[in-house]
Order: C-alpha cells, then sequence, then structure tokens
C-alpha cells in the first residue's frame, strides 16, 4: 500500500504510547483512524487530539485478551468505515514479580493481552482484509522477543511467541497468494509509560509484591533507565509507515541492537550455553 490517505488504520492500545504515536503518524497520511484500549479517559483524550486536527477517528473499549470484544472492534470499524487496511495488534502490558514463585495469574494476565490479543485481532481481521483485497497487519513483539531476558520471563515468552506467530503468518499468507502483508515490530527501548503503568485488572485481585531477587530488581531499574533514555515512539511510528510501503516483515528500530539476535544464534550454532 503506497498510497495511505483515506485508508483505514486499526491500533489497539492506540491511547498512549507507541499505539498513540502511531496512530497520529497514520493521521498525517491522511488515514482514519480506529483507537482501542482499556483506559477510557486516554482514549477521549488521544480522540480529542486527532480529531482537532481533522482527522477520522473512532475509539472503541475494549480488552483484547476477550475474543468477543476484539470481534466487536472489527464489527464497529466496519460499521463505521467500511473497511480496515492497517491493523497494528500493539496492546502490550509488562508485570512484575516472581514468574516462578509468584501467582500464576502473573502469566496468564501478560500473556492474554501480548500473545492472545495478537491471534485475536489476527483471527478477527484478516477475513476483512483478505475479503477487500489488500491489507497490513503489524504485530508489536520487542527486542525482548528475540533475545533473553532474565527476570521478566512471561514478557520475553510474549513477545518471542508473537515474532514467531507473524514470521508464520507471513510466509503463509505470501505463499498462499493472499494480498495481506505482516510485520513484526522489535523496538528497543522506547520512551512509554510501559514499565510505570502495569495495570493490574480487578479479576487477577491483589498486585503482586515487588519483586525480591537480586537480579530481577537489577533488570527492574535497567528497564526503568532504558525506558527512560530511550527513542521517542514517533520514530517507531515512522518506521511502521515506512515498512507498510515497502512490504517489510522485520521492524528493527534500534540500530545499535541489532547485533544482539545474531550474535544468539551464533552462540547456539556453537552450542554455547546462555552467558
Amino acid at each position: 500500500m503506497q498510497e495511505l490517505r483515506g485508508k483505514v488504520a486499526v491500533i489497539t492500545g492506540g491511547a498512549s504510547g507507541i499505539g498513540k504515536a502511531m496512530a497520529v503518524r497514520f493521521a498525517a497520511e491522511g488515514m482514519k483512524v480506529v483507537l482501542a484500549d482499556i483506559d477510557d479517559a486516554s482514549l477521549r483524550n488521544a480522540e480529542a487530539e486527532l480529531a482537532e486536527g481533522g482527522t477520522e477517528v473512532l475509539t472503541v473499549k475494549a480488552d483484547t485478551s476477550l475474543e468477543p470484544e476484539v470481534h466487536a472492534l472489527a464489527a464497529a470499524t466496519i460499521e463505521r468505515f467500511g473497511a480496515a487496511h492497517v491493523l497494528c495488534n500493539n496492546a502490550g502490558v509488562l508485570g512484575k514479580g516472581d514468574a516462578w514463585r509468584g501467582p500464576f495469574s502473573t502469566w496468564e494476565w501478560m500473556l492474554g493481552i501480548n500473545l492472545h490479543g495478537v491471534i485475536h485481532g489476527i483471527r478477527a481481521f484478516l477475513p476483512i482484509m483478505e475479503d477487500q483485497g489488500e491489507g497490513h497487519i503489524v504485530n508489536t513483539a520487542s527486542m525482548a522477543g528475540l533475545v533473553a531476558v532474565p527476570g521478566n520471563a512471561p514478557y520475553g515468552v510474549s513477545k518471542a511467541a508473537v515474532v514467531a506467530l507473524s514470521e508464520s503468518l507471513f510466509i503463509e499468507l505470501k505463499s498462499g497468494g493472499s494480498p495481506v502483508r505482516v510485520s513484526a515490530l522489535c523496538p528497543g527501548f522506547v520512551r512509554t509509560n510501559l514499565v510505570e503503568s502495569q495495570t493490574w485488572s480487578a479479576r487477577l485481585g491483589d498486585e503482586p509484591a515487588e519483586s525480591t531477587s537480586p537480579v530481577q530488581q537489577a533488570i527492574d531499574q535497567m528497564l526503568k533507565q532504558g525506558v527512560a533514555e530511550g527513542i521517542d515512539a514517533t520514530i517507531v511510528a515512522d518506521e511502521v509507515v515506512s515498512a507498510i510501503r515497502e512490504e517489510r516483515f522485520w521492524i528493527l528500530t534500534h540500530p545499535d541492537m541489532r547485533h544482539l539476535p545474531v550474535e544468539r544464534m551464533e552462540r547456539a550454532e556453537r552450542q554455547e550455553n546462555p552467558a
């Protein structure tokens, strides 16, 4: 899709961070924008900001871990705009606590949003895109999906799974002659509220205790510092638009980190244990 003007972009987790930056970038291309998020207040603010600039906006409060809510998002998109050309499965969370000794709800919560939310999005929107004859799906993974990050296994597992399913989907669609393309977005540190937000659903009960393991504490501190010093989300949004136009699968926004997964695979080829 070289020409984006007048087309429709759907973004989950679209009320803040990378999602909002993508929404603003798509709006600058003249696209109509659908924002989905669980934060109703942030949705309203993002809607007002985009609408003030003349963008046609639809906002839908949705929990992407729940399949019916994602299908309702697709139905609302078609009812309002009649099409969905770009889907950014971007909603994501970063939990805290001990993945091995703490409550299993930590795993369920992060996998539900970070992985199942992507699956639900693909299943809801792929048939629409194939029927209309064009479309591009951008799945937000992470560099944590390409290299191992100790201290937060559920996050890394969810993002690695997103990379794997995205690559499988790309190959299946391309070899099958589908008009739909796929990209995997794997950013490094980006200045967002991901680390601070850590919003826990009420159905999970109390928030988990702070990490007590020295490794987890060190990783938590590294994440906070990395995010604080990270790139601006607008840079990520620019890369996403370029990848859509180029039909490019890999979106690695940090050139200084691209060697890390290569070195990991080289260690695997030599059968060396992780450092």
